[in-house]
């Protein structure tokens, strides 16, 4: 009986498979594996130039992609187009389950790696766009600090989710068409041309995209684990330790939640959110009350890092750093890397807010996006990240020093252990990584086994469990090879292709947003070489208006 089950799985998942994305999306991932297993050397030397080549090499191309997909949404948000619902019906989920669900998805693993350490690091080395106006390791180098840790987690993060979600969604809901990252390019294509090359190609881009970028994502939480670990019982991880442990690590947990063992992955999701919410409060009482540490000076260098951010947005968001001493550099492994990783992310992340968006207009989604997960971020960056550097600044405890000895992933550990009762918040910010791995692992590997059947909602368990494994192996040799500088050069190679798509995707919505409801800009009789056509139509915001009183 046990044995015919099997064959049925196998069967089953057999069936499922979208033949080309998964063949291809494993070939490039069986090779990786492969050349990382003989030719260990030359991989990480390649990783190495890859990462001067894209990073520095097309950082215009990132910069230029991203601050396109926000002006896009933007526009989108304050125009008439953004009452358009997508779907008919009420929202499926209520708006705090829905504001838990968008900050899980996009923002999660980042965020607890980064939080303690971005801001710190920024403070004890400068960015140069601020070069010239503060001092490394002063009071004056905490605000531009701040401001940039909070323009990588801020509006700017989102235009890539954005980009795939509401398209998909609108398409998904108003046209029937299937939850893949090709969906797209329905505009161009068809519903029926999705099955061709192009849409092909697109979706095996999306797979080879979200595969770098989930392997950066593991990376980082698996090596914050072990960090802790090390930092808490001084226990050393080799490379082939390091290897067995995050592959390890992987395959359990998406063993457990394939099981069932674990069915409240929901409920987990809400207990990192509370449990944030208990570290975040920690951090801001037990800063205040510390003697070196002037009341309220956290948040006041936050308002004033928020107001940095404001101003020099524009500068920020273009700046590639040619010109300026190491900015090339610098840009590559800051910015560039941040604007890359959100690309990776966005096929799952993209196709996850359009299956729960259902029933919100467009306005709802950007808003939540930009405004209500850009002031998350500000939030968080501005108590952790702000007193790190207070901390360090006043010599309460020095985190860079601990940083120097055991990389970024102990940041977090040296901040919560300096803290009034450290001996708490020290484990409990353990369990806080543990637990964000574990819903990491188990939605990623559902959405490759999405990407790869086409857009089915529920993959067999043999396929999670396949690129679980996949997944694990590639996180724990990029961590090998070259660490967090390996993580940073594979999703800065991977996302590069996807942020054409991107960039398309929207404009491409753009065209059918005008074709369904009516032009905004410019009126749909006019035209850029030949005199307009004399004919009378009704007012285009009208019809936009009159288009979503319709949804309604």
């Amino acid at each position: 009986m046990a044995q015919a089950s099997d064959q049925g799985a196998l069967a089953n998942f057999v069936d499922e498979i979208d033949p080309i994305p998964f063949a291809l999306g494993a070939l490039v991932t069986f090779v990786f594996i492969g050349l990382a297993a003989f030719r260990t050397d030359w991989v990480s030397s390649q990783i190495t130039t890859a990462f001067s080549v894209f990073g520095e090499g097309l950082a215009w191309m990132y910069l230029l992609a991203m601050f396109l997909m926000l002006a896009i949404c933007v526009y989108l948000m304050v125009s008439p187009y953004g009452r358009i619902k997508l779907g008919e019906g009420d929202p499926e989920y209520s708006n705090f389950s829905y504001l838990t669900m968008f900050f899980s998805a996009g923002l999660s693993a980042g965020i607890v790696f980064f939080g303690p350490v971005e801001a710190l690091t920024h403070f004890s080395s400068v960015p140069p766009l601020f070069a010239g106006s503060a001092e490394a390791g002063t009071e004056s180098a905490m605000v531009p600090a701040l401001a940039y840790s909070i323009f990588h987690y801020g509006v700017s993060a989102w235009g890539g989710y954005l980009a795939i979600g509401i398209p998909v969604a609108y398409y998904a809901y108003k046209m029937d068409a299937p939850f893949r990252t090709s969906t797209v390019l329905v505009p161009v294509l068809g519903k029926d041309g999705l099955d061709g090359v192009i849409g092909k190609t697109i979706d095996t881009l999306a797979v080879v995209a979200t595969l770098g970028g989930i392997a950066t994502g593991l990376g980082f939480i698996a090596t914050q684990i072990l960090t802790g670990i090390t930092y808490r019982t001084g226990i050393q991880f080799g490379n082939f330790e390091t290897l067995l442990a995050i592959t390890g690590i992987t395959i359990i947990f998406t063993l457990s939640l394939v099981a069932g063992i674990d069915r409240g992955i929901r409920r987990l999701s809400d207990f990192n959110i509370v449990m944030m919410g208990i570290l975040l409060a920690a951090t801001l009482v037990g800063g205040m009350v510390m003697s070196n540490i002037s009341a309220l000076s956290v948040l006041n260098t936050g308002a004033l890092a928020v107001g940095t951010y404001v101003q020099n947005f524009f500068s920020m968001s273009l700046f590639t750093g040619t010109g300026v001493e190491g900015g090339t550099g610098w840009t590559s492994f800051w910015t560039v890397f941040y604007w890359s990783w959100w690309i990776a992310w966005a096929p799952f992340v993209g196709l996850f807010l359009a299956r729960i968006s259902k029933g919100r207009t467009i306005r709802e989604v950007l808003f939540t996006a930009l405004i209500t997960m850009t002031t998350v971020s500000v939030v968080w960056f501005t108590v952790v990240g702000g007193t790190s550097m207070w901390m360090q600044f006043a010599g309460v405890s020095d985190i860079l020093g601990a940083v120097g000895e055991f990389g970024n992933g102990v940041a977090g550990y040296a901040l919560f252990g300096a803290l009034p009762l450290g001996a708490l918040w020290q484990p409990l910010f353990l369990i806080l990584v543990v637990t964000f791995f574990a819903t990491s692992a188990d939605s990623s590997t559902l959405a490759v086994a999405m990407l790869t059947t086409g857009g089915k909602e529920n993959p067999s368990s043999v396929n999670r469990v396949f690129w679980g494994v996949l997944q694990g192996l590639i996180a724990s040799i990029l961590v090998v090879l070259g660490g967090a500088s390996a993580l940073r050069s594979s999703v800065i190679i991977t996302g590069a292709p996807f942020a054409i798509v991107c960039v398309l995707s929207l404009f491409f919505f753009l065209r059918q947003l005008s074709d369904d409801h009516g032009h905004v800009l410019f009126d749909g009789d006019r035209s850029w070489f030949r005199s307009p056509k004399k004919t009378t139509s009704k007012s285009p915001v009208d019809d936009v208006a009159a288009g979503a009183q319709d949804d309604d």
